[in-house]
C-alpha cells in the first residue's frame, strides 16, 4: 500500500498545496475583495447551516487574502474555524470506524483503537470550544472519492488534514499572543493555552496516522510546518470539504455524528476513560 500511498499523498497534498498558493498570491497582488468574494461563494453549500456559515466564513477568507500580514483574526474567528474543523475531523474518524470492510488498516486489532480515541479527542476539543463561544459553521462534510473505501485515499487526505489542523492551532496560539493579529489587541492566555495543548494532540494524531498506513517514521518532522500564517488562511483549504462541487469529492455529503453515534463508536475510549475522569484544565496562567 506504500507507493499508492504516497502517491496518493502528493495528489492530496498538491490540491489543498494549490488552495493556499491562490490564497497567497492573491493577497500578493491585493486582489479585491469582490473578486475574493466570488472564489469563495462556493462555500454556501446545500446545507441550511451552509448559508449562516458562509456569511462568518466569506469575510474572514477575504482578510486572509486580500490583507497583508497581520492578518485580523478575532478570537470568535479563531474558535468558529477551530469548532468547524473539529466536526470535521470527529465526522471522518467516525465513518473510517464504521467502514469495517474496506478500511482494514484503521479498523484492525492493532489500529482500531488509535481511531476510538481520536473520535473522543475531537468531540473533547469540540466541546470545549463550543464552551468559550465557538460553533461549528457547517455540520454536513464532502469527502473525496474512495475517502472511506480506499485506504491510500484515507490515509493521505486524514494525515494532510490534520497537517492544516496543527498549522492552524499553532497560527491561533501566535494570534491569541495579542501582537500579531490586529483583531486581538491584549493577549489572550486562555486562546494561546487552548491551542497549544489541542496542537498537541492533533499532532499525535498525524503520527498515528502515518504509523496506522506503514509510513515510515511515522514522526517525520523535528517541527512542524507552518502551513499557515493565520487561522482565516484555513478556510480555503477546508472549502471542498464544506461545499458540493470540488473536483474529485462527492457530491452528497455526510453529516456530523450525534453524540449517541460518537459515543458508541469510541468503545471503551469515551472521553471519561482518559485520565482525571476527562476532566480538562486550560493552562491559563493567572
Amino acid at each position: 500500500m506504500t507507493d499508492r500511498l504516497n502517491d496518493s499523498f502528493r495528489e492530496t497534498g498538491e490540491v489543498l498545496t494549490e488552495l493556499v498558493a491562490k490564497a497567497k498570491e492573491a493577497r500578493r497582488e491585493g486582489a479585491s475583495r469582490r473578486d475574493f468574494f466570488s472564489r469563495t461563494a462556493k462555500l454556501a453549500g446545500a446545507t441550511a447551516l451552509g448559508a449562516a456559515g458562509i456569511k462568518v466564513l466569506q469575510p474572514i477568507a477575504a482578510r486572509a487574502a486580500t490583507t497583508a500580514t497581520p492578518p485580523a483574526d478575532t478570537a470568535l474567528d479563531i474558535l468558529n474555524i477551530a469548532a468547524t474543523a473539529e466536526a470535521l475531523a470527529i465526522t471522518f474518524y467516525t465513518h473510517a470506524l464504521l467502514h469495517t470492510g474496506s478500511l482494514h488498516e484503521v479498523n484492525n486489532k492493532d489500529n482500531k483503537n488509535y481511531f476510538q480515541a481520536a473520535v473522543s479527542q475531537e468531540y473533547a476539543h469540540l466541546q470545549v470550544l463550543e464552551s468559550l463561544g465557538g460553533k461549528p459553521l457547517f455540520k454536513h462534510f464532502y469527502f473525496p472519492t474512495g475517502m472511506f473505501t480506499d485506504q491510500p485515499t484515507f490515509f493521505s487526505t486524514a494525515i494532510t488534514l490534520e497537517e492544516y489542523f496543527i498549522a492552524a492551532y499553532t497560527a491561533a496560539a501566535v494570534e491569541f499572543s495579542g501582537a500579531y493579529s490586529t483583531g486581538l489587541t491584549s493577549a489572550n492566555l486562555t486562546g494561546i493555552g487552548l491551542c497549544v495543548q489541542i496542537a498537541g494532540v492533533e499532532a499525535e494524531h498525524r503520527a498515528l496516522l502515518r504509523e496506522a498506513s506503514n509510513v515510515n517514521p511515522p514522526n517525520n518532522l523535528l517541527f512542524e510546518e507552518p502551513l499557515l500564517m493565520s487561522v482565516g488562511g484555513a478556510v480555503e483549504p477546508l472549502t471542498p470539504f464544506l461545499a458540493v462541487g470540488a473536483s474529485g469529492f462527492n457530491t452528497v455529503p455526510l453529516p456530523l455524528p450525534s453524540v449517541d453515534v460518537i459515543t458508541s463508536i469510541a468503545g471503551p475510549y469515551t472521553i471519561s476513560s482518559f485520565p482525571n475522569n476527562g476532566a480538562f484544565t486550560i493552562f491559563a496562567p493567572a
